[in-house]
């Protein structure tokens, strides 16, 4: 295609070929790069579900005098709209097939991602920034992430007893499987994830099999509506370790498909196993990272 040309094949083997970096830009997952590449003056739209992150709000003060445009799939895309905001490039999660071809047979660069770890999440970060003309400001933002990799693999090397823990989704019985961010997440920080036989990234199991996994830990997603306290005071889960222990933790609200599942990993990292992390200010770590990344010190 020659030197002067981008081209980019997207994880459902679709190729877009743009003849210079992308300049106006939507992005409906992802989002958090919007921030790190500091790309906020090209936002022609932006996910509807993203207008309330703390992190984007701080980063653009202006974020309301961008269109909101559907969802991370693109299930329900307008292409009238996409026609009239006439981006170079949209950026989706694959997850509808159909809808997404259907916007590219209209003529509109879209690109979808699905990663199923950490590894890959870094991969389409950097295949996104490319088609933007940004990869070598993400490769030196990202280096700080790989530090954090590196600590957290340093901590697993050095864990006698391995603890069990579950990830609990928008229920309390729907749990994290053996695939899928999460899964990267706790196979990284050296616990057992006790739904690494399911392959799926999610599924809902009745109680009584929670009671049967009995875990030494949980983790509840940042987005779930209810709390630790709805965990600790479910009569029928009083025996289980995590529980007894009060070892249940809420992440915080980060975008699992951004450069922050790097500081969730490190605070779930610490959470799991506080005493090989009793030299390490994760905060000042995270803090670092964020200002980093985005300039700003990220909530």
């Amino acid at each position: 295609f020659g030197d002067s040309k981008i081209v980019i094949e997207d994880f459902l083997g679709n190729k877009t070929i743009l003849e210079k970096p992308a300049q106006k830009h939507i992005f409906l997952s992802f989002c958090e790069m919007v921030a790190m590449l500091d790309i906020w003056d090209n936002a022609v739209g932006l996910s509807q579900h993203v207008y309330n992150t703390p992190l984007l709000r701080d980063s653009n003060p202006n974020i309301d005098s961008i269109p909101k445009v559907g969802g991370g799939s693109g299930s329900n895309l307008n292409i009238e709209v996409l026609k009239k905001l006439n981006p170079d490039i949209v950026v989706v999660w694959a997850g509808k097939k159909a809808s997404i071809n259907f916007v590219r047979e209209n003529g509109i660069n879209i690109i979808a991602f699905y990663p199923n770890s950490i590894t890959s999440l870094i991969a389409d970060m950097q295949t996104i920034s490319k088609a933007l003309g940004k990869e070598k400001l993400f490769d030196k933002k990202i280096q700080k992430g790989y530090e954090i990799i590196k600590l957290i693999e340093s901590k697993k090397e050095k864990i006698e007893t391995k603890k069990t823990a579950l990830y609990l989704w928008s229920k309390p019985n729907d749990i994290s499987g053996g695939v899928g961010m999460i899964a990267s997440m706790l196979d990284l920080i050296g616990v057992e994830n006790l739904g690494k036989n399911i392959n799926t990234d999610s599924i809902q199991v009745s109680i009584e099999q929670i009671i049967k996994l009995n875990p030494d830990i949980i983790f509840i997603w940042g987005a779930a509506r209810f709390s630790v306290q709805d965990i600790l005071d479910n009569k029928q889960l009083k025996n289980i370790k995590a529980v007894q222990n009060k070892a249940v933790y809420k992440m915080p609200l980060w975008d699992n498909w951004g450069p922050r599942i790097l500081e969730t990993s490190l605070l779930a990292a610490k959470l799991a196993y506080e005493n090989l992390y009793s030299d390490i200010d994760a905060d000042k770590i995270i803090g670092d990272f964020n200002k980093e990344l985005f300039g700003i010190d990220a909530r």
